[in-house]
């Protein structure tokens, strides 16, 4: 079980991963079955599901245990396809696309606390850097 912090409630972990799930459904056409099913799939729907990860904990800002809870998956599986998905980010093709969700992701999350759903401690705006900076980080190492 995650570790509960008061930086997010329960119900913004579960939506923002519900956001990312629905966003990476959409662009992938993958039904959500298939990518939140507990035994191994094809590629195609193995890498949808480890860019919904990503983005539940770039974009949403969710630890890694906090995604691995909502996605049905081990933390250190939610790790590894974090550092896949930022390694492809070398594509053109690849960026645009990851470009596109994360800023749907935002939009949608945007909405959601203006909307009341759920509110949280940091906005996105100073969150949005983390990205770029894992990144950066990525690019040293």
């Amino acid at each position: 079980m995650a570790k509960k912090t008061d930086r997010f409630s329960e119900t913004a972990c579960r939506l923002i991963a519900r956001m990312a799930k629905e966003i990476v459904c959409e662009a992938y056409s993958v039904p959500h079955a298939e990518l939140m099913a507990p035994e191994r799939r094809s590629a195609a729907h193995a890498r949808a599901r480890q860019v919904a990860m990503y983005l539940a904990h770039v974009v949403g800002q969710l630890t890694l245990n906090e995604v691995s809870e909502h996605f049905g998956r081990d933390r250190s599986t939610v790790s590894h396809a974090c550092v896949n998905v930022e390694d492809s980010r070398d594509s053109p093709v690849i960026e645009l696309q990851l470009d596109y969700m994360e800023r749907r992701l935002r939009a949608r999350i945007r909405a959601a606390e203006t909307a009341g759903l759920f509110s949280r401690g940091e906005g996105l705006e100073r969150k949005a850097l983390g990205a770029g900076a894992m990144r950066e980080q990525r690019a040293i190492l």
